[in-house]
């Protein structure tokens, strides 16, 4: 009996040994999410194998914490769907108060065969801003 209640009392101890390592701050941790991009700037038509910028505008936070981290890009057949990420880092909750934007943030691009192109930005909810591109 003493055998059975000391494995019980070592085995509830390391159970909450295991509970209190696993419960750990994350708050300095980088978190991304996906920017609502407002409008892009893009030209109608562009020679195939020159590169071209896709300008991109929006707000990606109200505090000092935020801020761009990169562009992701998926090419199927004649669909372009783009994600613009930013990132929130919390710096120990200094964060001052301030407005940061996109503010033409540039993605470089170069679409090789001619044809029509449809550029899709995804933005939060599942939602899509679309654009039609020509390429000679």
């Amino acid at each position: 009996m003493k055998i059975l209640k000391s494995s019980l009392i070592i085995s509830a101890f390391s159970a909450i040994f295991l509970m209190l390592i696993s419960c750990h701050d994350n708050s300095n941790k980088g978190n991304d999410f996906l920017v609502k991009v407002d409008s892009i700037r893009i030209p109608s038509v562009v020679n195939a194998g020159v590169s071209f910028d896709i300008d991109f505008f929006g707000t990606i936070g109200f505090d000092g914490c935020v801020g761009f981290k990169t562009f992701n890009r998926t090419i199927k057949g004649n669909e372009i769907t783009v994600e613009t990420w930013g990132t929130f880092n919390d710096f120990n909750g200094n964060c001052p108060d301030m407005l940061v934007v996109l503010d033409g943030q540039k993605l470089t691009m170069t679409i090789a065969d001619p044809g029509t192109y449809k550029i899709m930005i995804k933005e939060p909810g599942n939602y899509a801003l679309v654009k039609q591109i020509v390429v000679n």
